[in-house]
């Protein structure tokens, strides 16, 4: 049946609504996942969210999520029997975006949720979240210019130079860069920062080798990452080393509990708490607050963006200068320059004007 729906609004060229939740149900809340679950960040701070929205609601609220692979060519349908089934709540990241624009037109009564990015155009019933990774970029950098500068820690070469990984060379993972940066030239002005780009999410082994010439042919004291789960490639690199390391998105230490020699030497991971973002999301709708059609931009000041725990590895002196810079952004202390806000050039001018090997 819910093939026929499909067929009859893409053929026909028909409004299909989806069914009006009665009063007395509880939300049918539905999270599709853009690859796999696993990777130690994005997705499972996504997945997390839905744990967080039924434990607070219980059999309040319905959930359920789907694994779609990296497949683009599955996102259409599964919006489309989300929005045929009646959910009232589907939630997706910037991924979808194309397929979103779309789908969610014939399916006004079920709210669209995408994290990550702001759906192209201003469609009614979709609810887009943008996060300030810039921010997140930053309080990493605060970190690492700082701790570079430690040299009364044998880890730490005699130059001070650090590193950072991203995933692809996208603007959303420029914009962790940019921050780190901006961030990084706060804590020490004349600090270089070597960069490079997995281009890919997934492949570990390569996150692992560029870490690796980062810390090895550059001299890098810590790298920084911000490329899903080719980025767990980089703690790897901080082994073999016995260099620095800062995660991404969730407290990436947490996740090595029993591997000490590997946890020990992440330094921290930024926050990027898409888990409570989501769990708001269902606060919001539970209390009857319209939310369809607005696009918001969240970070520090909201919550949403910070430190996970330092690692003991970190002096309290450099604990107060961190927790300042959170305090700083919060109180809008400090201006981050944003990719959002840049053209390739002026990144790449970014980048350029810190890399050890172009100074």
């Amino acid at each position: 049946m819910k093939n026929l729906v499909r067929v009859l609004a893409l053929v026909l060229g028909t409004l299909v609504v989806s069914p009006a939740l009665a009063a007395d149900k509880p939300p049918r809340v539905f999270l599709l996942i853009s690859g796999t679950l696993g990777d130690k960040g994005f997705n499972d701070s996504a997945k997390a969210g839905i744990d967080l929205i039924k434990a607070k609601y219980g059999d309040a609220v319905t959930v359920k999520f789907t694994e779609l692979g990296t497949d683009a060519a599955k996102y259409s349908p599964a919006l489309e029997d989300a929005g045929a089934e009646g959910y009232s709540i589907v939630i997706c990241n910037n991924n979808f975006n194309n397929a979103l624009s779309d789908v969610a037109p014939r399916y006004p009564d079920t709210l669209y949720v995408m994290y990550d990015g702001w759906i192209s155009g201003n469609v009614p019933n979709v609810y887009s979240i943008q996060y300030k990774n810039s921010e997140a970029g930053y309080l990493a950098g605060v970190l690492a210019g700082t701790i570079t500068q430690d040299k009364k820690d044998p880890r730490i070469n005699a130059e001070p130079i650090v590193g950072f990984v991203g995933g692809r060379d996208l603007t959303g993972i420029n914009d962790f860069l940019v921050g780190y940066v901006a961030g990084a030239q706060k804590a020490l002005p004349t600090v270089k920062v070597v960069s490079n780009f997995v281009n890919s999410f997934t492949d570990t082994a390569k996150g692992k080798d560029q870490a690796l010439v980062q810390y090895g042919t550059y001299k890098a004291d810590v790298v920084y990452h911000a490329a899903g789960r080719a980025g767990l490639g980089v703690f790897d690199a901080a082994v073999e080393s016995g260099k620095y390391a800062i995660g991404v998105d969730t407290d990436q230490a947490a996740l090595y509990a029993n591997d000490p020699a590997k946890a020990g030497l992440i330094l921290t991971s930024t926050m990027k708490r898409i888990d409570l973002t989501l769990l708001g999301v269902v606060d919001k709708v539970k209390a009857g607050v319209k939310i369809g059609g607005q696009k918001v931009f969240l970070g520090i000041a909201d919550g949403v963006i910070g430190y996970a725990p330092f690692n003991k590895a970190i002096p309290a002196a450099t604990q107060k200068v961190l927790e300042g810079a959170v305090a700083d952004v919060k109180a809008g202390k400090v201006k981050i320059p944003s990719a959002y806000d840049m053209t390739a050039d002026q990144i790449l001018k970014v980048r350029d004007s810190v890399n050890p090997a172009k100074n």
